[in-house]
């Protein structure tokens, strides 16, 4: 079925366009997506590490912590230090929250059924800070407002 389905899709579309019309438009596509999309990202995810580990060396991100922590029981049965998880994983990445599970001194806080909840809490906010910068200096196509 879905041989079928690829090449009845690919073979209309090359029939309408043309093979060399729809393989360079492939093409540019694909080479549009890695330049403009791809790269900006990987760009915004360099700059957001930096400023992550900037904000964890002069105490910013214990500063989140101690502000949060009152929040992390009532809203995910979580001890107050799993908001460390949740700030180190919204300026970094999903696999920060990896190494924190892993440390005895973190770990020590939590219950076994907490800790594996660990793991999806820090998930849910992965990337936040990349996914924000890259959404909020997307341009309005045909206007020169962000979104």
């Amino acid at each position: 079925m879905f041989l079928i389905t690829f090449f009845g899709i690919f073979g209309y579309v090359s029939h309408s366009m043309g093979v060399a019309n729809m393989l360079n438009t492939i093409m540019n596509t694909a080479w549009d997506l890695l330049m403009n999309t791809v790269f900006y990202i990987m760009g915004i995810t360099v700059l957001s590490g930096a400023l992550g580990k900037l904000l964890i060396e002069f105490g910013v991100v214990r500063l989140l912590e101690k502000i949060l922590a009152p929040l992390m029981k009532p809203l995910f049965n979580l001890p107050g230090v799993g908001a460390l998880a949740g700030v180190l994983t919204f300026l970094s990445d999903n696999p920060a929250i990896i190494s924190l599970a892993n440390d005895k001194n973190f770990s020590k806080y939590f219950k076994n059924y907490q800790l594996v909840s660990l793991t999806n809490f820090g998930t849910a906010f992965g990337m936040g800070l990349i996914v924000m910068t890259f959404m909020s200096t997307l341009q309005i196509p045909g206007n020169d407002e962000n979104l």
